[in-house]
């Protein structure tokens, strides 16, 4: 019995089928991601062992962060959700406004918390010390040095929440969940912008690369912070952009695509042109008259204008 390769045996009939551009399946994976979530994170990390004298985690542990958990919450989504209405209200085209608000919303929310699942399961795996272990595990006295120790003979902290926390350094969530949701505003501003038109202002790309300055900066702090290693930052970065970019084309064109604003399954009639004056047609002018463009009497060197518009 040979398996239907689009529907997977599922019934064509669906929602999920006859109306494609709507992303059923998508908002139930979302769903399933935030049922699975939490619990994925309150998982028991594997905890690795350690030398009490391993400079690496002898960091002192920082009870005030640069950007702590709420502070990330805001910046990687509350932060591009607020973005992304506002230009939607000025640029959107009423023919699709209210589809390209779904799909935008839809992709951001599925980057941040597909990558917060993957970077809280990596963390658990791991099980890498923070650079601030030692101060967290508060070792007992007289302990040896260089020899490998475990933290239920070797630490006296009561705090199992705060000495847990010391084995989930890699990848960094707040690297990762930053540039998942600042990195998806970056590719979303720039489709929006049209900043690889070659016709626009190097501004709009500029504009464009705020979240993702935003995202470094954050990333950043969990070194100063000594919540994390270099290494940590680098692999949550990585992470997040790759889920930002992967949730963004899955609903969006190439942001150099000539319609770099429309989503793949829009069907509304909204385009954007270029007339061959050189002047722009993005779907909204009622008023738009194509020109042909004028030729060049190449015998007395100047333009002729007669019958120049179709």
């Amino acid at each position: 019995m040979t398996v239907d390769r689009f529907s997977l045996g599922g019934s064509t009939n669906s929602v999920a089928y006859r109306v494609p551009k709507w992303r059923v399946p998508d908002l139930i994976l979302l769903v399933v991601v935030l049922l699975v979530n939490l619990p994925v994170y309150f998982l028991p990390p594997f905890e690795r062992q350690f030398y009490v004298n391993d400079l690496t985690i002898s960091h002192p542990y920082a009870l005030h962060q640069r950007v702590d958990d709420t502070m990330l919450f805001f910046y990687s989504l509350v932060l591009p959700c607020g973005v992304i209405c506002a230009v939607w209200s000025l640029l959107c085209d009423r023919r699709h406004r209210w589809y390209v608000l779904y799909v935008s919303l839809l992709g951001l929310f599925l980057s941040i918390f597909t990558t917060s699942l993957l970077t809280n399961f990596l963390k658990n795996w791991f099980g890498r010390l923070r650079p601030d272990f030692i101060d967290r595990c508060q070792p007992r006295p007289n302990l040896p040095i260089n020899v490998l120790l475990h933290a239920s003979e070797a630490c006296t902290n009561d705090n199992k929440d705060v000495l847990l926390e010391g084995f989930r350094t890699t990848p960094s969530g707040h690297a990762s969940e930053s540039f998942a949701g600042l990195g998806y505003l970056y590719l979303w501003l720039c489709g929006q912008l049209l900043t690889e038109h070659a016709q626009v202002g190097l501004w709009r790309k500029f504009v464009a690369a705020i979240p993702l300055l935003g995202a470094s900066l954050i990333a950043l702090s969990r070194t100063q912070d000594y919540r994390h290693h270099f290494v940590d930052i680098l692999i949550g970065s990585i992470i997040g952009y790759i889920s930002a970019y992967v949730f963004y084309r899955k609903n969006f064109p190439p942001i150099a695509n000539q319609v770099p604003f429309k989503p793949l399954l829009d069907d509304s009639d909204v385009t954007f042109d270029i007339a061959p004056n050189g002047s722009i047609y993005n779907g909204n002018n009622t008023n738009y008259r194509p020109v042909r463009a004028q030729p060049v009497d190449e015998e007395m060197g100047h333009i002729d204008t007669t019958n120049t518009t179709l």
